[in-house]
């Protein structure tokens, strides 16, 4: 699969779910097997924490500025979940507890998948009738960086 993604924002942070979703499934397979491979955590986390950037950066602002306020309060409270999701895995694999790792995981999936689907299905496309050129061509760059500014965190990290 390419790390090109076609067509409108939208599709690109779809895509984006996709590749980071692919970075969780090496990890995850390691969970099984006799060394766990907390570099493909790493990276997955690194790439999903940019991703969460990225939205609530650009483009959560313009679709809550569209009259989506519920919809992106939903989505902003299940990103400070999976946030201290992941710090919570982090800590648990430093631990080199793998048994609590397996566990943490299952949670933080389960979550993930419900939170991909109701930005696929009503986010995105509200983004997509609303954000201008400009923003899209931003958000586009920005998936492409994979930076994420020094000591960000997403709006309500810390509240699960």
């Amino acid at each position: 699969m390419s790390d090109e993604a076609p067509g409108s924002a939208g599709q690109r942070l779809e895509h984006d779910h996709h590749r980071i979703d692919e970075g969780f499934a090496r990890f995850v397979d390691s969970l099984s097997g006799p060394a766990v491979d907390r570099g493909a955590f790493d990276d997955a986390a690194a790439a999903l924490r940019h991703h969460i950037y990225v939205e609530e950066m650009y483009h959560f602002p313009v679709v809550r500025a569209s009259g989506l306020m519920g919809p992106i309060l939903v989505m902003l409270r299940e990103h400070g979940e999976i946030w201290d999701l992941l710090d919570q895995l982090a800590a648990v694999l430093d631990g080199g507890r793998e048994a609590d790792a397996t566990a943490l995981w299952s949670q933080l999936a389960g979550v993930l998948e419900d939170h991909n689907v109701k930005e696929e299905r009503i986010v995105y496309p509200a983004g997509d009738a609303q954000i201008p050129a400009d923003i899209a061509a931003t958000i586009t760059d920005e998936l492409a960086t994979g930076v994420t500014p020094e000591g960000w965190y997403c709006e309500m990290a810390g509240r699960s």
